[in-house]
């Protein structure tokens, strides 16, 4: 921002820029030593245990700087993605890929981290709450390239899928309890009536007790880090239901983290990062 002699602003941003920036920032707290066994190994490529950070934010987009970030600290990570859209669209199909910098947006930076190498490379990760609009067939392929399984938010109530306890299953199923796993979690997963204020959101979600529900039900993963996004506070009501929601999602996450400890506790379970790395 700059001031002009006039009294006016002179408002520049560069996209590129700020991806960067919030790598570099994310990449900063990483490389900080935890409060809890600084001292011990952990599962990082250089064998440390590393602090686990939660990110709050707005535009989903800042998913894609903070998987790079932790690729330099973990390599590639499995992803548990809740979402009512895919967000792994080819630039081309959503948003028209008008220039390198527009390619990047919140539809398309998952797509963006599997072109990167940023993604476990075994299919492990899942989409959870999905309803979104597609705009043909090859959605669900470019998703399967990216290395995502589909749960689309209508098996909750399916017949023979287990409600919610048969979604915590397929996650689960789906990545483990050995590997490090990052949460993302877009706050339009839950149906406006329980989060109205975000900037796409679809009918037909999910409670947010069932939300806190499958949370709970994932207290075995080992979570590295997360992030809860698109949470816009002045599309909220006076009663606040998104934000509340989002609060509420956060003490889910950061439950699951408390319950299984620091993460130098993966090696005593089993998981050994042995590549090499800058962390």
């Amino acid at each position: 921002m700059r001031l002009r002699t006039d009294g006016s602003f002179d408002l520049r941003y560069d996209n590129s820029f700020a991806l960067k920036q919030i790598e570099e920032g994310h990449y900063s707290i990483l490389s900080r030593a935890p409060t809890t066994d600084a001292d011990k190994p952990g599962p990082s490529k250089k064998g440390k245990t590393l602090p686990r950070v939660i990110t709050l934010g707005g535009d989903h987009t800042i998913t894609l700087p903070i998987l790079r970030s932790l690729n330099r600290a973990y390599g590639p990570v499995t992803v548990i993605h809740f979402d009512s859209h895919l967000d792994t669209w080819r630039p081309k199909v959503f948003g028209g890929s008008p220039s390198e910098v527009a390619s990047i947006n919140h539809g398309t930076y998952f797509w963006h981290a599997a072109q990167e190498g940023l993604l476990a490379g075994d299919n492990s990760s899942v989409h959870a709450g999905i309803r979104t609009t597609l705009s043909g067939p090859s959605d669900y392929e470019e998703d399967g390239y990216c290395g995502f399984e589909i749960i689309e938010a209508r098996e909750i109530d399916a017949a023979g899928k287990g409600g919610i306890d048969g979604i915590i299953r397929r996650i689960l199923d789906r990545v483990g309890n050995s590997r490090p796993v990052y949460l993302s979690v877009d706050i339009d997963t839950l149906d406006p009536a329980f989060a109205p204020a975000t900037g796409t959101p679809e009918t037909g979600g999910w409670s947010t007790r069932e939300l806190r529900a499958i949370l709970r039900g994932l207290e075995s993963i080992n979570l590295i880090g997360a992030d809860i996004v698109e949470v816009a506070p002045i599309f909220d009501t006076n009663a606040e239901h998104t934000t509340l929601a989002a609060a509420d999602a956060l003490y889910e996450i950061m439950s699951i983290m408390l319950k299984k400890g620091p993460l130098s506790n993966m090696l005593t379970e089993g998981h050994v990062n042995d590549s090499g790395g800058e962390l």
